[in-house]
């Protein structure tokens, strides 16, 4: 985590571009309802309390529910989403394909994205601009058994928020050097997710912990010797060569508990 904390100081240091997704109308980046298109005042440039993380600027557009969470997280996990296809039958997250595990983010981490990301409201703008959202990486900040979830877009770069049927979008276009270093970073700490009930966890984080958990990890790889020994070739040889005359005649072996 500090090689990553390293890498988005540096990120920071990128003059922000402006680079911003064309394509048919998907999100709107902002909705105008919360924000009325004018300039961020001098109270919204104030800078935050100490004890929240989000920014003047998305403190005064979020429900105060959704907010909570993060100000409150007592865990933060990453993923790496997609777009889920039609026929995909994995994991969701917020209706989108989990495609990877980015792991837990370490105080150090949270602080990160604290600092560089959610408390600086220079990345955010109040324009309607429209874009095709891309999602790359879920933030998960868990509260006891509620949470908030941080959609990242890149490009299109924006900041969807998910809580319960609270779904609000801000678009951080102005931060697009920081947004894309930020996604960019995790994603390089991919690996595969796994689930969290079959690792007995309560919290999902998809993350093997102990060596209990590895040893199911080891029993649900493909690649592993069959568990079962009626799923065993040389036990059904076996079976097989006994004298048919001595042997009792036993049903076929076939139905749902026939492996192939």
């Amino acid at each position: 985590m500090k090689k990553l904390c390293m890498i988005l100081l540096l990120g920071v240091l990128l003059p922000f571009g402006n680079a911003f997704a064309q394509g048919d109308d998907l999100f709107d980046i902002d909705e105008e309802d919360s924000l009325s298109g004018s300039k961020v005042t001098a109270e919204q440039n104030k800078k935050a309390d100490n004890n929240s993380f989000l920014s003047s600027f998305l403190s005064n557009r979020l429900p105060a529910s959704t907010a909570r969470n993060i100000n409150k997280a007592e865990k933060v996990f990453c993923y790496t989403v997609d777009y889920a296809q039609g026929d995909y039958e994995g994991y969701l997250i917020d209706d989108l394909a989990i495609t990877g595990s980015c792991g837990e983010l370490s105080e150090e981490g949270k602080n990160v994205i604290k600092q560089f990301l959610f408390n600086n409201n220079s990345l955010f703008s109040n324009s309607t601009d429209k874009c095709n959202i891309s999602p790359k990486i879920v933030l998960r900040y868990v509260h006891g058994i509620d949470h908030t979830d941080v959609l990242i877009s890149s490009p299109c770069q924006s900041l969807t928020f998910f809580h319960g049927r609270d779904i609000t979008t801000i678009n951080a276009a102005p931060g697009a050097a920081v947004v894309d270093q930020i996604v960019n970073s995790y994603s390089t700490l991919k690996e595969k997710f796994l689930s969290p009930a079959l690792l007995g966890q309560m919290v999902a984080s998809g993350q093997v912990m102990n060596k209990g958990q590895k040893e199911i990890v080891r029993r649900l790889s493909p690649t592993e010797a069959p568990i079962k020994k009626w799923n065993n070739n040389n036990q059904a040889a076996s079976d097989t060569a006994a004298p048919k005359a001595e042997t009792p005649k036993q049903p076929a072996k076939s139905g749902w508990n026939r492996l192939k």
